[in-house]
């Protein structure tokens, strides 16, 4: 069988000398099949006559559409007053479908359009007898449900400018509010945390502004109350937050307090202090397997007693560095070492004897340097054997806590760690690079980039929130009235629409 669609829609779209042909066709297509089936069944082959047969039903069927499709349009055309929308609708796509079969120029084309045309106007005479059936009243309803949307979008409009505006006014409260608390803390005035906040504006950090007056807060309650050292605490302090984040909220107030005790900030200033010991803990824990969360613990439970003693804040940091990495518990070390310290200088003889070491030479290198005191004391622990010779010195010492014990046994059999951690401790301390090394790093990560386009966007809010603060006010209360009246109205028409549309009308009338 030649190849043609199956499905009838396709063969209604086919007409004018297309659907002659294919109508020619099919009809010798069908003798053809007639002949082929008489002849299998006069050869007996069954298989042959039921294939056949399918497909001489499936041309059949094909034919009766072709035919059924021109008659059906033929009849409506025919009685055009008459047909149902329906009828005229189908009547009218099919009419389109047999002009893309008919040359165009020709009378057959003509006859055509002529056609298309005639279904088109009583299409339109039948939609305007609708329209004209329905009633004014309707109408106006629908008009007034149109209107009525249209209401709702400038509500809505209205409703989201007010909202982007009281976020931007917002964003500049609480810029202003943590500001308001900067010249709380420090003393300065409203100007001067002004100009503060425009340097902090051109710092190059993942640091939020908010979170930079935060920090400013702290350098107040440090006691900094001018602007330059106020901004230096500030950038250092922001350093150590985002190199060290693990140091966790408040680390760089004990650091902080850490440079006064040792004398650190008094000779270096407020900014190179800071970055000093953020250097050092960034070092050592970059060094060995210790924690900067244990080191800056360490540093701050041992500040008043080895301030005192004459050590530097590095020194006691290379002993917190070597203790973390052997696994001693930080308060039973801390203790453990201020008590060593404190019974030192109140006997450096009966110490000196237990360790075997010249008393005379011993009282004077404590009273000179304690920290190589601590080195040569602990040195010769060392040399004298294990824990079963050390457990009775320790014990002669008064040291009998089995933690104590652990932790002074602990540095002593690695006192060699403690030379080297601290000599690592005192060239980070010179240096005081190690901490902006680390920043420049984790302030140019992925995640920093986009804290900073969110630090950026706030700005952009804050700067707007600003300006529009004065007239916000005025803004969020008559909006707030407009909105209620708008809403109310809305209300209004939706309940009362027919009625309004028939109030109308009797007007009009």
């Amino acid at each position: 069988m030649a190849n043609y669609t199956s499905t009838a829609n396709v063969v209604l779209s086919v007409n004018g000398k297309q659907a002659q042909q294919m109508l020619s066709t099919l009809e010798r297509d069908a003798k053809r099949l007639e002949k082929q089936i008489a002849a299998a069944a006069k050869a007996g082959d069954k298989a042959t006559m039921k294939k056949l047969q399918r497909e001489l039903n499936q041309t059949n069927r094909l034919m009766d559409q072709l035919k059924g499709a021109s008659a059906s349009t033929e009849r409506i055309l025919s009685r055009l007053d008459k047909a149902t929308p329906k009828e005229l609708n189908k009547a009218l796509r099919q009419l389109k479908n047999e002009l893309n079969g008919i040359e165009r120029g020709t009378a057959a084309w003509d006859a055509q359009i002529a056609k298309i045309k005639a279904v088109k106007a009583e299409i339109d005479s039948v939609n305007e007898a609708m329209r004209e059936q329905e009633s004014f009243s309707d109408r106006f309803a629908e008009w007034l449900n149109k209107w009525q949307m249209a209401l709702v979008a400038v509500g809505a409009a209205i409703t989201g400018l007010v909202m982007a505006g009281r976020k931007a006014v917002n964003a500049y409260a609480e810029m202003e509010q943590e500001m308001a608390n900067v010249r709380k803390f420090t003393g300065m005035e409203a100007d001067e945390v002004a100009a503060l906040n425009e340097e902090f504006k051109k710092m190059d950090t993942r640091t939020s502004r908010e979170e930079l007056n935060q920090l400013a807060q702290e350098a107040g309650r440090l006691g900094k109350t001018s602007q330059e050292d106020v901004l230096g605490f500030v950038r250092a302090a922001d350093k150590i937050n985002v190199a060290l984040d693990d140091l966790g909220s408040g680390a760089t107030l004990t650091l902080s307090k850490l440079t006064g005790i040792f004398g650190d900030e008094q000779r270096l200033g407020t900014e190179k202090a800071l970055l000093s010991v953020g250097s050092v803990i960034n070092e050592l824990s970059q060094n060995c397997s210790a924690s900067a969360p244990y080191i800056a613990e360490f540093a701050s439970r041992m500040g008043g007693v080895g301030a005192q003693a004459g050590l530097t804040v590095q020194q006691i940091m290379g002993f917190a560095a070597v203790l973390d990495s052997n696994n001693q518990k930080l308060e039973a070390s801390s203790t453990a070492l201020s008590q060593v310290i404190v019974r030192i200088y109140q006997d450096p003889a009966k110490y000196a004897r237990v360790a075997g070491i010249d008393v005379k030479r011993f009282a004077d290198l404590v009273k000179t340097d304690m920290n190589a005191a601590l080195i040569e004391f602990l040195s010769t622990l060392k040399q004298a054997g294990n824990m079963d010779v050390l457990s009775p010195m320790f014990k002669d010492m008064g040291e009998n806590g089995s933690r104590a014990i652990s932790a002074l046994s602990t540095l002593a059999n690695h006192i060699d760690q403690v030379k080297a951690q601290q000599l690592v401790a005192n060239e980070a301390f010179e240096e005081a690079v190690s901490i902006d090394k680390e920043f420049d790093v984790q302030n140019n990560t992925v995640m920093a980039g986009l804290e900073k386009a969110r630090k950026r966007v706030n700005e952009i809010a804050v700067e707007l929130g600003e300006k529009l603060q004065p007239v916000m006010r005025l803004v969020i209360s008559s909006s707030t009235l407009a909105l209620k009246t708008l809403s109310g109205m809305v209300d209004f028409f939706i309940k009362y629409r027919r009625e309004i549309a028939a109030g109308v009308i009797a007007i009009a009338a």
